[in-house]
């Protein structure tokens, strides 16, 4: 009898930690654009390209960007997310993402960028893509003017980012 307790406290220990949402730097971590194969690179350098041109030989020394391979479901590829230090008042970056590599090698870009201070991964149930939620952002509030906190979980859609409101 106790075995049997044992195991079942060792699965619900296992489901517990399986649902925790994980950083960005947990299981996959924030690498420099050089550790990318060369089309992740040039993904990489285009998502910076408005900011700061397009070739990197000459963005400022100050500038570290990075780069992360999120792994999907059933080994269906990885989402490629680009970090890149922006400073504002809606956050301290500024991340793009970009879908799995296609059978070709391209990746088609997932919507518009986010602003927050960090980005946690949390792994969905019978969905492809783990949900994003991007923490320490800002946004103004449009009747005081000042910088509220916003964190925001975002789910794919096939077509857009949506919103994901959290129950309490």
């Amino acid at each position: 009898m106790m075995r049997l307790w044992r195991l079942l406290l060792l699965f619900v220990v296992i489901g517990f930690g399986l649902s925790l949402p994980v950083r960005a730097g947990a299981d996959a971590y924030w690498q420099s654009f050089e550790r990318l194969d060369s089309i992740d690179r040039l993904y990489a350098a285009q998502a910076l390209a408005p900011n700061f041109g397009g070739n990197p030989g000459l963005w400022p020394d100050w500038l570290d960007p990075r780069a992360v391979l999120i792994p999907i479901t059933h080994g269906q590829g990885d989402l490629l997310v680009i970090r890149q230090p922006l400073h504002a008042p809606c956050g301290q970056f500024g991340f793009t993402v970009f879908g799995p590599a296609s059978p070709q090698g391209g990746r088609d870009r997932l919507g518009g960028d986010f602003c927050a201070g960090d980005l946690v991964v949390v792994p969905t149930p019978h969905r492809w893509l783990p949900d994003l939620r991007f923490v320490e952002g800002r946004q103004k509030d449009a009747a005081t003017g000042q910088w509220r906190r916003k964190d925001q979980r975002v789910r794919w859609t096939g077509t857009d980012w949506v919103l994901i409101l959290d129950k309490g």
